[in-house]
């Protein structure tokens, strides 16, 4: 290829490259190609993220929630939740939302649990399931869910960074619901950062409850750390927000008092104080040989 073919090539990459971005802003912002009306955000009900987020999240659009493990799959999923919840509270015409699900999920990941979706004020019925038996399936899915305009929300949870859910996939997901107008949420479990279609990328991290304010001793409303890592529109941030289950909403919550500066990943990774003390174990007791008779027992 000759210098010149070659620029000729590099310069319309970057023009299609400029081209897509200008596309992928305007999907974040909920506007449909060639109309420049924009549709209202979806509000976390969080100031500071709302604000972040230049008015709320954009529907018409695809966004990941990703848990860095296992075990904040719960907090991932409570903030899935969440946002589906007020997306279907919203004048946005959608009448239900669809969970699919990649079936690597359901060995750690668990399922939902009906009587838990009353704290998100979502009727059981309003969820449509959908379990299909390998990833490709999954996909397929999602996509046809993405397209639906009678849907409030999707959400697609996979695990892992599986390598068929690649840019071109996630690109088609993205378009399919900028079609349509739903809001499209790639619920990632036990995911590392990836590059995607998605308006948005958030880490969602477990937090410790609070107490409850209405029960003496009581647990709390869930609380979670929330990190904006991606963000399309630009600025991006971190908090501290709980569920409030009254006002369906994001609140910003207090960092607990009880809980320590650095507090250890997991209890299993600090050793227990006594094997780190340095003073001798104080006398102990009789010790008593197996062989004695102690009697036999009335």
């Amino acid at each position: 290829m000759s210098l010149s073919r070659l620029q000729t090539a590099t310069d319309i990459l970057e023009a299609r490259t400029r081209v897509y971005e200008a596309q992928a802003y305007k999907a974040h912002r909920g506007m449909a190609l060639g109309s420049e009306e924009r549709s209202s955000p979806l509000t976390l009900g969080a100031s500071a993220v709302d604000h972040c987020l230049e008015g709320g999240l954009a529907c018409g659009g695809l966004h990941e929630l990703r848990s860095p493990l296992a075990r904040d799959i719960g907090a991932a999923t409570g903030f899935a939740l969440g946002l589906a919840a007020r997306a279907m509270a919203a004048d946005r015409g959608g009448r239900g939302i669809v969970w699919v699900t990649d079936p690597a999920t359901r060995v750690d990941g668990g399922g939902l649990f009906p009587a838990g979706l009353g704290q998100y004020g979502l009727d059981p019925s309003c969820l449509t399931m959908v379990e299909p038996g390998d990833l490709q399936g999954a996909m397929w899915a999602a996509d046809e869910a993405a397209g639906c305009t009678g849907l409030a929300a999707l959400i697609f949870q996979i695990k892992g960074n599986p390598a068929r859910f690649d840019m071109t996939a996630t690109r088609r997901l993205m378009l399919r619901a900028r079609q349509s107008g739903v809001l499209a949420l790639t619920l990632r479990q036990s995911g590392e950062e990836e590059a995607s279609a998605a308006a948005t990328r958030w880490r969602v991290n477990t937090e410790m409850s609070g107490a409850d304010d209405d029960l003496e001793r009581g647990v709390g409303a869930m609380r979670l750390s929330l990190t904006l890592e991606r963000n399309r529109a630009g600025r991006t941030g971190q908090w501290l927000l709980a569920w409030n289950p009254k006002d369906r909403s994001f609140d910003h919550a207090a960092p607990n008092p009880h809980a320590r500066a650095n507090p250890p990943a997991h209890s299993l990774d600090r050793l227990p104080v006594s094997a780190d003390r340095r003073n001798p174990s104080g006398k102990m007791g009789q010790v008593l040989d197996h062989r004695q008779d102690f009697g036999r027992a009335s």
